[in-house]
């Protein structure tokens, strides 16, 4: 939860919902960790509003640096995919304890009538989060995790040398 909020002070609750009817903001982030065996989808769901964009920027050097206003829809996207960017690094960690050759996704955005497409990729798991944070701030995150069968191929592993020539010095 650390890496949700932007100031150590600040009261993060998450908690699991099973309406999806219940997330309406606007728009969502979009993350992805892959490895040869899974996909994992998270959709960090939001409201590009003045409260959204007031909590985010409060602490961001990227806010600090430009003397943003709150209406510079441009820096509050960055500074958003920031912080989608961190929570994803700190999912990609703790996978690596398990998981290895694993390759994280820029955070993008999409509007909320592409989420209804998430469910083309086939995900075998979804979850419904959310998150609200110091008792005011609520914010929505769907997890999706496309599970693969087998990989249908294999790798002949003996080393075949290969000699290509010697290197001449003109």
């Amino acid at each position: 939860m650390a890496n949700i909020t932007v100031s150590p002070d600040d009261i993060c609750e998450i908690e699991a919902i099973n309406n999806p009817e219940e997330i309406s903001e606007g728009e969502f982030s979009v993350l992805t960790i892959s490895s040869t065996s899974f996909r994992l989808l998270t959709l960090f769901h939001f409201n590009n509003n003045a409260a959204t964009k007031k909590y985010f920027e409060k602490n961001s050097c990227l806010a600090v640096e430009s003397k943003i206003e709150v209406e510079d829809d441009s820096v509050f996207l960055d500074i958003f995919q920031e912080f989608c960017n961190i929570c994803c690094g700190a999912m990609n960690r703790e996978l690596n304890q398990a998981y290895f050759f694993l390759g994280m996704s820029t955070p993008y955005i999409l509007l909320r009538q592409c989420a209804d497409f998430v469910s083309a990729l086939d995900p075998g798991y979804v979850n419904y989060y959310r998150i609200t944070i110091n008792h005011s701030l609520v914010l929505h995150a769907t997890l999706c995790l496309c599970d693969y069968s087998d990989v249908d191929f294999t790798v002949d592993t003996c080393e075949v040398e290969d000699n290509t020539g010697e290197l001449e010095l003109f």
